[in-house]
């Protein structure tokens, strides 16, 4: 039985790579952030185990910077024994969360960042690059010779007044390292790691 879920794992995570490009789906949470910001990154991650929404959002609105997570408060917790019928309570609440459609709700929490941190993260990400950045097409090309087994699957999103755009990448970190270097890959693995870096600053 373990086997098959490593083969069905693997299924899906070639999958994945073999369409990088594959349109994300634009939430009320992405449209907030088009008509009361006036730009956004946000960093989406998942993977073939748990595909709920997990954000880190990065925006700026006249030239002050807000960093919001949308995340569920049970996703890493799931699996773990607790008494008292609490495991049955939050599988609940995580089935509530993967069933509400991202938008200003009490899943969206702005993240304590000092001001100092958010200008130096927002300016070394060079936003006027990010926005051109397009999906990986270099991970499809190497399936035979890259294979990872259940990689993250990092989709980015880049917001303004005029449009809502994302760019997709299976397992950026890892095909950086085997397929070898991507300009679009690089940005997404410094997105991914500036962000991250903010939110363990927000703990």
């Amino acid at each position: 039985m373990f086997s098959y879920w490593i083969r069905f794992a693997l299924s899906l995570g070639l999958l994945r790579a073999a369409f990088p490009s594959q349109a994300q789906v634009t939430t009320p949470l992405h449209t907030f952030f088009q008509q009361n910001f006036d730009s956004t990154i946000v960093y989406q991650s998942s993977s073939v185990w748990n595909e709920s929404a997990s954000y880190l959002i990065l925006a700026i609105h006249h030239s002050r910077l807000a960093f919001f997570t949308y995340r569920s408060p049970y996703r890493n917790i799931l699996g773990h024994y607790f008494p008292g019928q609490l495991v049955q309570k939050f599988s609940k609440e995580e089935a509530r969360f993967r069933a509400t459609t991202p938008d200003t709700n009490r899943y969206l929490l702005p993240q304590p960042i000092a001001s100092d941190s958010l200008r130096y993260s927002w300016q070394s990400l060079k936003p006027v690059l990010l926005w051109s950045v397009q999906s990986d097409e270099q991970a499809r090309r190497v399936l035979g010779k890259c294979v990872v087994e259940d990689g993250e699957d990092v989709t980015l999103w880049f917001i303004d007044k005029k449009s809502i755009r994302s760019a997709r990448f299976y397992a950026p970190v890892f095909f950086e390292a085997c397929a070898g270097k991507d300009a679009g890959r690089q940005q997404a693995i410094r997105v991914t790691n500036t962000l991250q870096r903010l939110l363990r600053q927000g703990r």
